[in-house]
């Protein structure tokens, strides 16, 4: 585990951020670049919680990825964690970490301000290796994370090994951050948005 702490890194970790996410797009729209064309959907508040770490630790050793990053999107991370904090809200996770150091770092950067850790200050994060082959894109105020993969192949391995535990497809995914009876055009947005090609 490294907090990302010069912003050199920051920059490269921000580099890989924008091959990604289109940033003028916000749920219900596809947030994703175009290469991201297969997805699956778990809860927000998973991404931080063990069961999600070790599944996504088999999910890397599978395809050979060694880490990834977890970096804060709102709040910005230069300009709120870098301004405030020694610290760019971006923390790199290796194949080798334990669940406890994945929750731990989570839970205690920055650490001169645990009201503002990822876990609990972060309204939107993105999650991806080096590889690009995988990200994930988790908003807090619908309670949603979307995995997209730019093969299908690569999306089916990490279904294998996620399981059960993931939502049961794009409209359970619409149905659990808009609610099943109100928000009716934004279930039908996201729905529309995350089918995948």
């Amino acid at each position: 585990m490294r907090a990302i702490k010069t912003e050199q890194d920051y920059e490269l970790v921000e580099a890989g951020v924008e091959k990604i996410l289109n940033k003028t797009k916000v749920l219900p729209e596809n947030v994703f670049r175009q290469a991201y064309k297969y997805f699956l959907f778990i809860t927000f508040d998973e991404l931080f919680m063990p069961l999600f770490f070790n599944h996504l630790k088999e999910y890397l050793l599978a395809i050979g990825d060694d880490h990834f990053w977890l970096i804060s999107i709102d709040p910005e991370p230069k300009s709120y964690f870098g301004v405030n904090f020694d610290f760019y809200g971006a923390i790199q996770f290796s194949s080798s970490d334990t669940d406890d150091e994945y929750i731990t770092a989570l839970n205690n950067y920055p650490a001169d301000s645990p009201a503002d850790a990822l876990a609990h200050n972060s309204n939107t994060v993105v999650l991806f290796s080096p590889s690009y082959g995988w990200a994930i894109y988790g908003d807090r105020n619908s309670d949603i994370a979307i995995c997209a993969f730019t093969d299908r192949k690569q999306m089916e391995l990490f279904r294998s090994i996620y399981g059960s535990d993931l939502l049961d497809g794009v409209d359970a995914a619409a149905k659990y951050a808009y609610g099943a009876t109100s928000k009716s055009e934004l279930r039908a947005k996201f729905c529309s948005s995350y089918l995948a090609d």
